[in-house]
């Protein structure tokens, strides 16, 4: 997926989270990364969303990289690096942890980004793998457009991938959106890189159905989604 200029400008409306959030996932998080010294590798930052949050929750130094230009223009994180997971522009053994939120899924070249992780990790390292890696229903917006999401046990298979020892995996509830309305404007935006994959027929087929669900009262409040927090050791 290529992020351009128009769903970079529009990727933190779509995906924003809330500060409480943020700090709920920096509590998961915080056990497997390094402390004031350290170094983490902020992996496909996007606009920046973790970069405050991981220097916060650390005292951490915090490098960021990101593939897309577009998406780089916009992200305020520095030190900002261009470079893909799959050629970490980076020397070897540079950081103590790797923090890699919803990104994996773009990686063309699993076997390439293991040994990249490995070849930049210090010894004892963490890689942090922020994701939908569940059950369909960990997802709201699956029930509307399931085509965005054609294999969800293809998932489990990208983490059997990553050729490196796991050492836990967390569960994480966060708020997509506080009532049904701001669940569909979220859709609407696009923001979400399987959404703006999908083909407009099938993008309107499912904007319509969570429409009307919003309208008849078929939707909660707010609207809640589980992701993983999948950590692995160097």
């Amino acid at each position: 997926m290529i992020f351009d200029a128009g769903l970079a400008g529009r990727y933190d409306t779509g995906r924003r989270l809330s500060p409480a959030d943020i700090g709920t996932w920096m509590a998961a998080a915080r056990p497997f990364l390094p402390g004031p010294g350290g170094a983490v590798l902020d992996l496909g930052a996007g606009t920046g969303r973790f970069g405050r949050a991981l220097a916060r929750a650390t005292g951490a130094r915090i490098v960021s990289c990101e593939p897309s230009a577009a998406m780089r223009a916009v992200c305020p994180s520095r030190p900002l690096v261009g470079g893909s997971a799959e050629a970490l522009p980076f020397r070897g053994r540079a950081f103590d942890a790797i923090w890699a939120s919803q990104m994996i899924h773009h990686v063309g070249d699993l076997a390439a980004f293991t040994g990249n992780v490995r070849r930049v990790l210090r010894p004892g390292g963490r890689l942090l793998l922020r994701g939908g890696f569940g059950p369909p229903d960990d997802l709201p917006f699956y029930r509307y457009f399931p085509a965005a999401w054609p294999d969800r046990t293809g998932m489990s298979s990208v983490l059997a991938a990553v050729d490196l020892p796991r050492i836990a995996h967390l569960h994480v509830e966060q708020t997509l959106a506080e009532s049904p309305r701001e669940f569909v404007e979220r859709a609407r935006s696009r923001a979400l890189s399987n959404l703006a994959a999908l083909d407009d027929d099938l993008f309107g087929r499912g904007i319509r159905a969570m429409e009307r669900d919003a309208a008849e009262g078929r939707l909660p409040a707010p609207v809640v989604e589980r992701l993983d927090l999948v950590v692995f050791g160097v």
